[in-house]
């Protein structure tokens, strides 16, 4: 199963975009302080954007995976992504009314064979000023380890490590509040209450996810532990008799010999850090993370109890070759370990995949980023991993171009 290829319809879509792609492309994170993603607004002004990004893929296996063997996974089997396809387009707005207040908004079209729109983020964040304290309310990504209050378009490495895909399924976006105190000596603290509608929760219709976060950070280091504890009652899982990739995923509330439900708790704990000495072009980081699960797996052939643990992190390096051009390196690794008991235990772990857990997956990723332009990224990116138990070479192109529109407001 390969991607779809650049359809001659769509060419009318990228030559416009192209043409208003004249200036960097800028995200929250480019503004971020010892609050962990959330920043302090100076004078009250609206930025507007519009992005883009085109990818080409090819791989020895069909990439992503469809599963990750272990890996009590939920949701459909996962489409090939091979080919020349649309990344994402993008329109995004940051409005900043005073240096306590400020909101954002973006709004993604992703391409490719899962094609879908959504409000990926709409947020709305104020800050005390008698106190370092603010807080964010509203749609955002949840505040865990480094690489997922990044934006996926705008990290570097466009392959997601295995262990993050494994714990959060690439990114976690949940809608809650978030607030965050800003310490002495470089400290922070953190915490939010959410109601999460995404794996490895489960929608519940009420706050059903709890995060805290500790940080601190000096001129050459940053440090961060951060934790999760999600509510997955009835989280449906694609099983063994569905085969190849489907949109659609079984109800818990029908019982069907395709149907496997898992009802529980999810807790994620991860560790991260980043050491990049004062005017040095090198820099080193990387993050652990761990997922732990228990609960009930709801079969036709049983209700046997479950536990199960993901392990696992990556290491990586990066120099700055010239202001526009960088190389990065990163390796990475992940063990899952899965406990059943009950009635049919064996035969329910085969339904839900998550017999092969002796394997240790591991992977290595070089990325080449190139910016010859304000408005224009090039990445080239290569990675080896083992994840399915055999070797897969994975190269990846992408060519990210973005335009940007500010208005400051002025009394009169």
């Amino acid at each position: 199963m390969t991607g779809s290829m650049l359809l001659p319809g769509r060419a009318w879509i990228f030559t416009l975009l192209s043409l208003f792609c004249v200036s960097v492309q800028t995200t929250v994170l480019a503004h971020e302080d010892t609050h962990g993603g959330m920043q302090h607004n100076e004078s009250p002004n609206l930025l507007l954007s519009l992005g883009m990004g085109l990818r080409y893929l090819d791989s020895d296996e069909p990439y992503p995976y469809p599963r990750l063997p272990g890996v009590l996974e939920a949701g459909s089997a996962r489409a090939d992504e091979s080919g020349t396809d649309l990344d994402y387009a993008e329109l995004g707005a940051h409005a900043s009314f005073n240096p306590q207040w400020s909101s954002g908004l973006r709004l993604t079209h992703h391409g490719g064979n899962d094609s879908h729109t959504e409000i990926e983020s709409l947020w709305l964040e104020g800050g005390a000023s008698f106190a370092d304290i603010r807080g964010r309310a509203g749609r955002q990504e949840v505040p865990l380890g480094f690489e997922n209050l990044e934006h996926s378009h705008s990290r570097t490495f466009g392959i997601t490590p295995i262990v993050m895909r494994a714990a959060v399924a690439d990114a976690w976006i949940a809608d809650g509040l978030r607030l965050d105190w800003g310490l002495s000596g470089g400290w922070s603290l953190g915490g939010g209450l959410w109601r999460n509608q995404g794996y490895p929760g489960v929608d519940s219709g009420e706050l059903n996810l709890t995060t805290l976060r500790l940080g601190w950070r000096n001129e050459s280091w940053r440090l961060e532990t951060s934790y999760a504890d999600a509510d997955a009652e009835g989280r449906a899982l694609i099983t063994v008799g569905e085969g190849g990739h489907t949109h659609s995923v079984p109800s818990c509330d029908t019982v069907s010999v395709d149907r496997v439900c898992f009802n529980g708790n999810a807790r994620v704990w991860n560790a991260s850090a980043r050491w990049q000495p004062v005017d040095s072009a090198w820099w080193i980081g990387g993050e652990l993370w761990r997922k732990k699960e228990q609960g009930d797996l709801d079969s036709i052939y049983g209700v046997p109890r479950y536990e199960g643990e993901v392990n696992g992190g990556w290491i990586d390096m990066g120099y700055q070759i010239t202001p526009s051009l960088a190389v990065n390196a990163r390796y990475e690794r992940m063990n899952v370990t899965n406990y059943l008991n009950g009635v049919n235990a064996g035969l329910i772990a085969n339904q839900v995949q998550i017999a092969s857990a002796d394997k240790t997956p591991h992977g290595i990723g070089m990325v080449v980023e190139w910016s010859p332009w304000r408005s224009v990224r090039l990445l080239g990116e290569w990675h080896r991993d083992d994840a399915d138990g055999a070797s897969n070479d994975i190269v990846l192109l992408r060519l990210q171009m973005s335009f940007e529109y500010t208005h400051a407001f002025t009394s009169s």
